[in-house]
């Protein structure tokens, strides 16, 4: 077992979010503990208390890590704008939901606790995505609102789908594949703007 010195908070807290990713990735969320976390780093369970303010602290600092990651990996993949911009996007999202699966799931299985908002630092994250699928509806509606609603109506109506066919329940709505209604997704609700 480490002694405390061995390593600085910083690094203790890198660790243990490294630790935390590896567990997620490999082994799902509802195998996630911070007591695996500790074992697998070599301190105790009161080490990653004392670094993290609780339990949803430290997840959090998880998962804003594949959320980072997962926005570079959208924004790396969208070389057009406008409809084609949105397309890339869903198809980089629906990407990494695939290759990244445990990650990607854990962003939506963790719910904070009795309503508790999400900290600043983490939902300053989160609106980072819907300001990048917003800027090119913009090109399509010039309207600021209507961008940011036509945003988050889409991100979620995709994850939905993803959702489905990533557990393999695509078949209850007899559908083919998540591609297949995404693209009929973006292709009307495109169409509907434009009116």
């Amino acid at each position: 077992m480490a002694r405390r010195s061995d390593h600085s908070r910083d690094e203790l807290r890198e660790m243990a979010v490294n630790a935390g990713q590896e567990i997620i990735k490999n082994e799902g969320f509802s195998n996630f503990s911070a007591r695996k976390v500790a074992r697998n780093i070599g301190y105790t369970i009161g080490t990653i208390y004392n670094i993290f303010e609780s339990h949803d602290d430290f997840i959090l600092h998880i998962n804003i890590i594949t959320l980072r990651e997962m926005c570079g990996f959208i924004a790396e993949n969208t070389t057009e704008t406008g409809e084609d911009a949105i397309k890339q996007m869903v198809s980089s999202y629906i990407k990494f939901a695939q290759n990244d699966y445990n990650r990607w799931s854990a962003l939506f299985e963790h719910v904070m606790p009795n309503n508790t908002p999400l900290p600043d630092w983490y939902d300053e994250e989160v609106k980072k995505i819907f300001l990048l699928v917003g800027s090119h509806f913009m090109a399509i509606t010039n309207d600021a609102e209507a961008a940011q609603m036509a945003s988050r109506t889409i991100w979620a109506s995709v994850h939905g789908i993803c959702q489905l066919g990533m557990t393999g329940k695509l078949d209850i709505i007899g559908a083919q594949s998540i591609q297949e209604l995404t693209d009929s997704l973006i292709e009307n609700y495109l169409k509907g703007i434009k009116l």
